[in-house]
């Protein structure tokens, strides 16, 4: 958790949307803005909990009786609206808010569907539902100097283990083998799993596709793209290896590729828009001849969540400023073949970019 204040400060600002908006409340359950504005890495499950704001009163937590104390421990929250498990939390809510027939309230857009519709029969309906998204993600948009550190620490576990993944992986090993060692070291680090994206081969020129069967084989491309995080902030990163000799043509696309994101870091800036980011980056690969090969935006936005803005994508007006983190993540994807990718994560800062994440962008030459 981050110093008390710094949770006040956010909530302050909450309760001046409500009152700007002239809403009774706000309730967010558990969520990244849920651990934005509560310490809290609750994950949500089917009993609810959720985090009631109203304007000149102290914050509520709504959550099982059982739980209560392993909530105190994870938050700043001090009071709490508990419920057994033979009761409707729902009941439990209205009667905190009070005989009202009609309310406007705010709600993050993450709400389960299923949790609205309990909230709106159990209160009599909503005069006016408004989201709280936009104005939590524009909170969320400039990192403070201690969300940064933490997102350092998680890119110092991910720069290991993937090195170790690396250095392990051996002819015969299937891409799910490969990814539990990043896990395993990972957990080692002290860092919490979040996403091991491993792919041998043709399955490289999918992006995104998950881990599997397929066996490690000699002249294979090796694509990790992994995170962690570590008390909430990620990191994300994408290296590539090669099997044995790379030919000429994997040569060539990684050279194209690291040429793309090399620039693009370099070039980063305030003042410069999403979309012009996103062009530096695709020229270059334009210019090589892969432009229709670099099938996806330049980078997202990174945090609590692991895509979040702003979103480094061709059309974007939104201009980057200091405390702004992001992914650099050019690519080429030359479909049955392979692909190669290679992705970082930049704070803005106020001359350029500084890296969140560190190890080197090479080929790396995986032993047989």
């Amino acid at each position: 958790m981050l110093d008390t204040n710094v949770y006040r400060r956010r909530l302050d600002e909450i309760e001046h949307l409500l009152q700007k908006n002239n809403a009774d409340f706000a309730l967010i359950t558990p969520s990244p803005g849920y651990q934005y504005l509560t310490g809290s890495p609750y994950q949500m499950h089917e009993r609810l909990v959720a985090l009631i704001i109203r304007a000149n009163e102290d914050p509520l937590i709504i959550a099982p009786s059982f739980e209560v104390s392993d909530h105190e421990k994870n938050t700043w929250v001090s009071k709490f609206i508990p419920w057994n498990e033979d009761e409707d939390p729902y009941t439990h809510l209205s009667d905190t808010l009070g005989d009202k027939r009609k309310y406007r309230v705010m709600f993050d857009e993450k709400l389960p569907l299923g949790i609205f519709w309990k909230v709106q029969k159990a209160i009599g309906g909503f005069e006016e539902t408004i989201s709280l998204t936009p104005h939590l993600e524009g909170m969320r948009l400039i990192k403070s100097q201690e969300e940064i550190d933490m997102m350092k620490q998680a890119g110092a576990i991910i720069d290991k283990a993937v090195m170790k993944a690396f250095e392990s992986a051996q002819i015969g090993m299937t891409e799910k083998e490969v990814m539990q060692v990043v896990q395993n070291e990972i957990a080692r680090l002290g860092g919490s799993q979040t996403f091991a994206v491993v792919q041998f081969g043709e399955n490289s020129a999918l992006p995104h596709a998950r881990a599997g069967s397929r066996d490690l084989r000699e002249g294979d491309v090796v694509l990790m793209d992994c995170g962690c995080s570590v008390e909430g902030y990620n990191t994300d990163m994408t290296r590539v290896g090669i099997v044995g000799v790379p030919t000429d043509e994997q040569k060539k696309v990684h050279s194209v590729v690291l040429h793309a994101a090399e620039t693009a870091i370099d070039r980063l800036k305030p003042g410069l828009q999403c979309g012009a980011a996103d062009g530096i980056a695709r020229r270059v690969i334009e210019e090589a001849g892969f432009g229709d090969e670099f099938t996806h935006r330049l980078g997202h936005g990174i945090g609590l969540d692991v895509h979040e803005p702003p979103y480094i994508i061709r059309g974007n007006a939104l201009e980057l400023e200091p405390g702004m983190t992001h992914s650099v993540e050019p690519g080429v994807y030359m479909e049955g073949k392979f692909g190669v990718r290679i992705e970082d994560l930049v704070v803005i800062t106020k001359d350029g970019a500084d890296l969140l994440t560190f190890s080197p962008r090479d080929l790396f030459s995986i032993g047989t």
